[in-house]
C-alpha cells in the first residue's frame, strides 16, 4: 500500500497559463507467486487512484496487473506458457513519459500471450523450441493502433563450451491491425562468447521479409552487436542494435540504435550513464521517421543505515516533424527514502521537466515541477 501527496506548479503541463494542484494517490497491490514440479506461476495487480484537490482534473482510476505462467504438460517437452499485462504506455515511441507525467500523452495497453511448445533436446548441450504464439496487443481511449498476431516457430541454441554458445531462430507471423494486415518471416542467428570473466562479446543478424495487403513488400535488416568488459566496480558496455520496437501509433517500426554504458559500483551505491543514438523508420513505406540524440545517468547512495538517496538525470533531441514540436527535453529527479521497522518506508522526491523547441531559446518552454511525499507498508 503506497499513499502520496503531490505538489504539480503546471498539472497540465502547458506552455502558458499554468495551473497548480495537490495530487493525493492511492495505490493499493498485491503478488503472488505460485511454484510446483509442473507448474509456476506470478500474479500482480495494483490499483491507482487519483484525485486532484483543486480540481484541475477529474478523479482517475487506473489498473495495473501483470500474469505469466508455464506449465509443464509432458514431462521436459510439452509445455504450455501464458501471460498477460494490463499498464499505462507512452504513446510516443521516441519518449516514455509514463515516469513524468500522470496522464499527458498516454494509453492504457493490455497485451496476452498464449503459447504452446515442444522443447527438443539434441544431446547434452542443445536444444529446439518449436511452437505457436498468438499475442492481442489491445490498446484503450486513445488513437493506438491494436494488434493480433499468429505465430509459429523455432528456436535452435547450442553450448559449443562454457564460454562459447550459439543460437539462431525463425518466425512466422500473420499480423492484423486496425489499418492493415500483413505477413511476416524473421530468420536470424547469432552467438555469445564471454572471453573474461563476466565480459562479453556478442552478436546476432537476420533479416525480417513483410507483405502488406495492398501494397509492396519489404526487406529489412536487424542485428544486435556489442562488447561488455567488467573491470570489477566498473562495467563497460558498447553496442549497436536494430529492432522492431512496439509503437502505438504505428504499424510497424524499425528502430537502429548505437549506445555505449558505463557502471560503476561503490561500496555504498552505485552510479552509471548512458550515451546513444536512435533512428526510427516505418517499414510500411520505408520512410524515415525522426531520429534521437540521448544522454542519461544516475546515482545511488546509501547515507546511512536506513536512508538512501537517489538522482536521474535524463536528457534528450528529437528530430521534429512540425515547427511546433518540442525537439529537446530535460528531466531531473533527486530523491531520499528512509525504511523503518516492519516493511514501513517513506520517501520524498522533487522532479524538474522542461520541453523546449530549441535548447538555446525558452520561448515556449513547458515546464514542471513536482515534489511528491510517499509512505509505503509491504504486509
Amino acid at each position: 500500500m503506497t499513499l502520496s501527496e503531490e505538489y504539480n506548479d503546471n498539472v497540465l503541463e502547458t506552455a502558458h497559463d499554468k495551473k497548480s494542484d495537490f495530487v493525493t494517490r492511492v495505490q493499493p497491490g498485491a503478488a503472488l507467486r505460485y511454484g510446483s514440479r509442473f507448474l509456476t506461476g506470478d500474479l500482480s495487480y495494483n490499483f491507482d487512484y487519483q484525485y486532484y484537490a483543486r480540481g484541475t482534473r477529474n478523479e482517475e482510476k487506473n489498473h495495473y496487473a501483470s500474469l505469466h505462467g508455464t506449465a509443464e504438460i509432458l514431462d521436459n517437452f510439452f509445455f504450455l506458457e501464458v501471460s498477460d499485462t494490463l499498464s499505462r504506455v507512452s504513446l510516443d515511441v521516441t519518449r516514455d513519459v509514463t515516469g513524468e507525467s500522470l496522464f499527458a500523452n498516454q494509453s492504457d495497453q493490455n497485451t496476452a500471450i498464449v503459447s504452446p511448445y515442444l522443447l527438443w533436446h539434441l544431446g547434452e548441450k542443445g536444444t529446439l523450441k518449436t511452437g505457436y504464439r498468438f499475442r492481442d496487443t489491445t490498446y484503450w481511449g486513445s488513437p493506438a493502433i491494436s494488434k493480433r498476431e499468429n505465430q509459429g516457430f523455432a528456436d535452435v541454441g547450442l553450448e559449443i563450451s562454457p564460454k562459447l554458445s550459439l543460437s539462431a531462430g525463425y518466425v512466422f507471423a500473420a499480423v492484423s491491425t486496425d489499418i492493415v494486415d500483413y505477413d511476416q518471416h524473421d530468420l536470424n542467428t547469432g552467438f555469445k562468447y564471454e572471453y573474461a570473466d563476466k565480459s562479453f562479446l556478442f552478436g546476432g543478424i537476420g533479416n525480417r521479409w513483410q507483405r502488406f495487403s495492398g501494397s509492396r513488400d519489404v526487406s529489412n535488416l536487424f542485428w544486435n552487436a556489442g562488447v561488455s568488459r567488467d573491470f570489477g566496480q566498473l562495467v563497460a558496455t558498447v553496442q549497436t542494435k536494430v529492432l522492431f520496437t512496439e509503437d502505438p501509433l504505428a504499424v510497424s517500426t524499425k528502430e537502429k540504435t548505437y549506445e555505449g554504458s558505463l557502471e560503476k559500483t561503490f561500496q555504498h551505491g552505485a552510479a552509471g550513464g548512458t550515451l546513444g543514438y536512435s533512428k526510427y523508420t516505418d517499414t510500411t513505406s520505408s520512410a524515415p521517421d525522426r531520429k534521437k540524440a540521448y544522454l542519461n545517468g544516475f546515482l545511488r547512495y546509501e547515507l546511512a543505515p536506513r536512508l538512501s538517496g537517489s538522482f536521474v538525470l535524463l536528457l534528450d533531441k528529437v528530430s521534429r516533424r512540425a515547427a511546433t514540436d518540442y525537439a529537446c527535453h530535460l528531466s531531473g529527479t533527486a530523491g531520499v527514502s528512509y525504511a523503518f521497522n516492519d516493511d514501513f518506508s517513506a520517501s520524498l522526491s522533487y522532479s524538474y521537466t522542461d520541453y523546449r523547441r530549441d535548447w538555446e531559446s525558452a520561448a515556449d518552454a513547458r515546464a514542471t515541477n513536482r515534489l511528491i511525499l510517499a509512505l509505503k507498508k509491504l504486509f
